[in-house]
């Protein structure tokens, strides 16, 4: 029987390089701007199981643009759908906007920065909405988006490169998929304890 890592190389051969950089692309759209799509363990399976044709470095090189983008793009997409259909013409729902106003006022910082807090805690969802409903700057927002997405990818790929110098490629894929599984939880976790705590209890009337 044909082993997890046999099948997905030969998933990995029957896309093609531009076929794994391209879904690589679009799962990061797909994770930024509509719903959570895992891209961190799509990146890492994604370098693990690298076309063998392909220098290490040239390929990581291209799935971390790749990553970048797709965030960038993501983002944008989320900014624009919600700025120019809602906001500018005015019909953003007040209880949203109010509810988005509320929400940053319990956070440790209030502006562009969440989007850095975001890639250890991930305290604010849709960024690309909150970045156009409370009108936090794009080309700052924009500059955080890719600062993070570069040292948060960079890291994984580094992480599973030097795993893979100690175990088998199997074994060091597992291990990189396991330790993200459980940054993930403890991540979730973490900002659920973080908005229960931040989250003023309702007043009670007399």
């Amino acid at each position: 029987m044909a082993s997890l890592g046999d099948w997905i190389r030969g998933l990995f051969l029957f896309l093609g390089p531009a076929g794994v950089f391209v879904s690589l692309f679009f799962v990061f759209v797909i994770d930024a701007a509509i719903f959570p799509a895992l891209p961190e363990l799509v990146i890492v399976i994604s370098y693990a199981y690298r076309d063998p044709s392909w220098d290490p470095r040239a390929w990581a090189g291209v799935l971390l643009a790749m990553a970048v983008a797709g965030e960038v793009v993501g983002n944008s997409l989320m900014y624009l759908w919600v700025r120019k259909l809602l906001v500018d013409r005015g019909h953003m729902p007040q209880v949203i906007e109010k509810a988005m106003r509320r929400w940053t006022q319990f956070l440790l910082v209030r502006d562009e920065r969440i989007i850095l807090v975001n890639r250890i805690a991930p305290v604010v969802p849709f960024v690309g909405a909150f970045i156009a409903t409370l009108h936090w700057s794009y080309p700052k927002s924009l500059a955080y988006i890719v600062i993070g997405a570069l040292v948060k990818y960079s890291f994984l790929l580094a992480l599973v490169d030097l795993l893979g110098l100690v175990y088998t490629q199997d074994t060091a894929t597992l291990v990189t998929v396991s330790a993200i599984v459980v940054i993930l939880a403890v991540s979730l976790s973490g900002s659920a304890i973080y908005r229960r705590r931040m989250v003023p209890p309702p007043r009670v009337g007399r």
